[in-house]
């Protein structure tokens, strides 16, 4: 398995060790499988807008947040970014107290992974707390984190502050 971290890197949200089955407050994930085309990415972004009010975020974090999913879905459908082969781009969604989590997967050709340096991961790393990729058996998975306002990382002095950006 190859993984790269793009920023942060800090637990808090996200798959535990439960595998990824439940959220890290104990409710099932919201799970959605659409064809691997541009035109069904709406879908996953209409999804994160109604996770996003439930997690508390603000406008402007409502605006990073969909603009972040949309991205790490292109990161997967665009043939410059990730070889997928397959044609169904799987979306998990986490909904914790501090935030929310998204994994999205896709069936790959060996070696593919995103252009990390590339213009669409550098504007994903710059809306999410946290992000990441990984290639492991077949798949190409990207997981992003946004945190709502309030649960920012502890800063040197252990005090909250804002997220990584």
């Amino acid at each position: 398995m190859e993984r790269v971290s793009g920023v942060g890197g800090e637990a808090g949200v996200g798959a535990g060790a439960d595998g990824g089955r439940a959220g890290t407050d104990g409710r099932v994930p919201v799970t959605l499988s659409i064809p691997a085309e541009r035109d069904y990415v709406v879908l996953v972004r209409s999804a994160a807008g109604h996770l996003g009010v439930r997690a508390g975020f603000s406008m402007a974090e409502m605006g990073d947040w969909r603009l972040a999913v949309d991205e790490a879905c292109g990161l997967l459908l665009l043939p410059d970014e990730v070889d997928a082969i397959g044609e169904e781009l799987d979306c998990v969604f986490r909904l914790s107290p501090a935030g929310l989590s998204l994994t999205v997967s896709a069936e790959a050709r060996p070696g593919s992974k995103p252009q990390v340096g590339g213009f669409g991961w550098s504007l994903l790393a710059a809306l999410v707390d946290d992000l990441q990729w990984a290639e492991e058996e077949g798949r190409v998975r990207v997981d992003i984190v946004k945190r709502a306002a309030g649960h920012g990382l502890p800063g040197p002095d252990g005090t909250a502050r804002a997220g990584v950006r």
